[in-house]
């Protein structure tokens, strides 16, 4: 028998389905990670344990991944991988009656199914006649804006120089990012040129637009793929010739002279050779492993979809495209999301999520559009809109969670462009509001000189008038909880910003590693479309001294610390959950529990949050166990761009930001101090700036001394131009730490059980609010 070791990170045992799982797609992908040397695997999938009884078998594989062709019936399953005829222990799995079907035929069928001729991304000959009629009809307004950003495109220079070497970021990190960031940009801004006049092209037959854009496609191919934009050395560079280039080379495919052709051909061979090896592994220095079982990096998150439209566009022309597709059919059509599952949620935040589902979304609708294969149905895509719509509301002055929280005008209309692209192609057609409001909000924001782009869809363009009559989400409650990737949102009012109290909270399986910080148990929130807590410091650039000694650290966060210390850092190790939710008219509770986080010092170190409606106030309870012989002082941290103002016998803060307030109480009446600071150390680099990086401000509230064990409780209560803040009298009734908010109490266990007002309890916490009485405990939330 095989023997392996399991890991709570789906990232170090990326094993699906997982024991007991219920996949919403029909049929599952299979996915295992091999021991080392294993090369070549098996498959069996049975209806009994012993595996006897079998439905689906599959030999002699090369990886370690299956999606098989066929849904199965509904019912109970078991599996296990094979090796030289071994295998490590059974698993099981269910297909509910309401799974998903969705068979996804081979790779060969895929290319069977293109048009023989280009166009084949997006759009197919026979449509393109239609497409250029249309720009006096449905596409009119569409394609005055391309028109103009294709005239404008005209003037420009269809010639690139390769770029210089960069240099060592190890040697000197401002010296390299000054290099590095204008060869991304501007190659970027490029071929995403040259695919805006192929489009152009298209759209309306005018052959100066192909031209055009064909001598760009031209130029860049004449840059070597082993050179200076060699993945292993610059991967942006090389991910800026495949983005865009491989629809623009497919859009003008017949207006290339062959000289050009064949140069644009050998270019795309090389670079998509040296993307399969990158990503799937190979003999280059660079590989390290197959994506989605042993990696998992960002950038290769966005090099598997660009290697896929090379293998569409070019298949008749490189050899080994097929077998990449090959490849590629079980990583892109079940393995993907590796940063979220079905719930629609995203590791790494929304910024970086609207990026790389962004450009799945160009594999996703080339395939739907050019054989049928609708991979919009898969639940992650219309849960995906759900999560945005919740934890990103368009008013949003800072997103937490992840690199890039800006409020940049190029991040809201990529958010609008993506969820109303889940919205059309899922048909759902309920987020017309969402997305509204996110054009609005864009109309009125900047984007910095560097990173500006156009930002007409070629997707958008090319799709077919929807005309379906528009839904209204349905929402029910204040709390969603994503718990797959560990975010849970509260909303009091997700129609109206100016009385939307919005907290977003994190602790997340996927932990601190990639994009992701040391922050789980974090939050942040706005009170009527301000920002009152956040996470602190700017993304300057990854790895730089800022983001690596700040932003990445728990202290930057609104965690606790404990004596100093944060997080375990940068480890799959360091993982959390959201657990217990619960829910009814008086309050929205959740458990976020980040043992593993603390575990280097802590063997409990969790964060209860209940929402009281009435109130419009957050209970948040840290609950903290130290390691045998290793106590800590319990430190609650907070940041915001404006100042904190602290009583400190009252032991209570309050920060305020154009009307909207936030007021704290500590439920802790023994010996404790406020310490407020602001700034950075180390501040963010020189080398990149932005008007958005204002100075912020940071508070932290401690209990004197080191202890083995300690609940904190805090209530923080929202105001803004309708509300005011609820008026809190905190107090130590015995051993019992007390608020009482009207007519309501809420009692915090200091350790040695709840005794107030006639009210006894061995719970965490006890909440008397309206006749009804909660009780906290490890299990979650129960009633009486």
């Amino acid at each position: 028998m095989i023997e392996e070791t399991r890991h709570h990170h789906p990232h170090i045992d990326p094993r699906q389905p997982r024991d007991g799982a219920r996949p919403r797609t029909n049929p599952p992908v299979f996915a295992w990670k091999p021991l080392e040397g294993q090369e070549r695997f098996g498959l069996i999938v049975a209806r009994d344990r012993a595996l006897s009884n079998t439905v689906f078998q599959a030999e002699d594989l090369a990886d370690p991944m299956v999606l098989p062709e066929r849904a199965f019936e509904p019912g109970r399953y078991w599996w296990a991988w094979t090796c030289d005829g071994d295998h490590p222990e059974t698993f099981s799995f269910e297909i509910e009656d309401d799974a998903v079907v969705l068979e996804v035929p081979a790779a060969d069928e895929w290319l069977a199914r293109l048009p023989a001729g280009h166009p084949r991304i997006y759009v197919r000959p026979e449509q393109i006649e239609e497409l250029r009629t249309s720009r006096s009809g449905a596409r009119a307004g569409r394609w005055a804006e391309l028109q103009t950003l294709a005239d404008r495109l005209l003037a420009e220079d269809h010639e690139i120089e390769e770029p210089p070497y960069l240099p060592d970021r190890r040697a000197d990190y401002e010296d390299f990012f000054r290099t590095w960031l204008p060869i991304l940009w501007r190659s970027r801004r490029f071929v995403k040129g040259a695919e805006l006049l192929a489009l152009a092209w298209l759209a309306s037959g005018d052959r100066r637009y192909a031209r055009a854009a064909c001598e760009r496609m031209a130029s860049i191919s004449r840059w070597d793929p082993e050179g200076t934009s060699f993945i292993g050395h610059n991967d942006e560079a090389h991910m800026s010739v495949i983005w865009d280039g491989s629809k623009a080379v497919d859009w003008v495919w017949d207006e290339f002279t062959d000289e050009e052709r064949a140069l644009v051909i050998e270019q795309f061979r090389q670079r998509g050779e040296i993307t399969y090896e990158h990503v799937h592994g190979g003999s280059r220095a660079s590989a390290r492993g197959t994506y989605g079982v042993t990696r998992f990096g960002s950038h290769d998150g966005r090099e598997i979809i660009f290697l896929a439209l090379i293998g569409m566009v070019f298949h008749e022309h490189i050899p080994d495209a097929r077998r990449w597709l090959d490849w590629l059919r079980p990583v892109l059509c079940g393995i993907w999301p590796v940063w979220g599952r079905d719930d629609g949620s995203w590791a790494e935040g929304p910024a970086y999520g609207s990026a790389y589902v962004g450009i799945m979304t160009m594999f996703a609708t080339a395939l739907k559009r050019a054989t049928g294969v609708d991979l919009y149905r898969r639940p992650f895509w219309r849960n995906h809109a759900h999560w945005r719509r919740w934890c990103f509301p368009p008013y949003a002055e800072w997103i937490g969670f992840g690199d890039h929280s800006e409020r940049w005008k190029g991040i809201w209309l990529a958010n609008a462009a993506l969820v109303d692209l889940i919205d059309r192609e899922t048909g759902a057609r309920e987020m017309g509001d969402y997305v509204d409001a996110f054009m609005r909000e864009a109309q009125n924001l900047e984007e910095p000189q560097s990173r500006r782009l156009p930002h007409l869809s070629a997707q958008d363009y090319l799709a077919e008038p929807d005309d379906g009559e528009a839904n209204a989400p349905r929402d029910e409650g204040m709390l969603r909880v994503f718990a797959d990737a560990g975010w849970a949102a509260i909303r009091s009012d997700l129609q109206d910003p100016a009385r939307d109290i919005a907290l977003v909270f994190r602790s997340s399986p996927y932990g601190a590693v990639s994009h992701s910080h040391a922050n789980n148990n974090d939050f942040f929130l706005h009170v009527a479309g301000r920002c009152l807590a956040m996470p602190s410091g700017y993304y300057d650039g990854y790895g730089s001294n800022h983001h690596t000694h700040w932003v990445w650290h728990t202290k930057s966060h609104n965690c606790v610390t404990l004596s100093g210390a944060g997080q375990i850092m940068r480890s799959h190790d360091s993982v959390g959950a959201v657990e217990n939710a619960f829910e009814d008219a008086r309050i929205a509770y959740l458990r976020g529990n980040a043992d593993a986080s603390y575990a280097d010092r802590a063997t409990r170190c969790r964060r209860h949050l209940a929402y009281l409606k009435a109130h419009a106030c957050f209970l948040m309870i840290d609950e903290f166990m130290a390691r045998p012989g290793l106590p800590s002082a319990l430190e609650w941290n907070i940041h915001s761009w404006d100042r904190f103002a602290v009583d400190d016998g009252a032991r209570s803060f309050r920060v305020e930001r154009d009307g909207s307030v936030l007021a704290g109480h500590f439920l802790y009446h023994h010996n404790g101090f406020f310490s407020l600071s602001e700034g950075f150390d180390p501040p963010p680099s020189s080398a990149k700036q932005s008007e958005q990086w204002f100075n912020q401000y940071h508070l932290r509230f401690t209990p004197t001394g080191p202890v083995e064990q300690r609940n904190l409780g805090v209530v923080l209560c929202a105001g803004h131009g309708e509300l005011q803040p609820a008026a809190v009298e905190a107090e130590r009734v015995g051993e019992t730490e007390v608020a009482r908010i009207g007519d309501d109490v809420v009692a915090v266990n200091m350790g040695a059980g709840i005794a107030v007002d006639g009210m006894q309890s061995d719970a965490l916490a006890l909440l008397a609010l309206g006749g009804a009485r909660y009780e906290i405990t490890d299990e979650g939330v129960t009633t009486a």
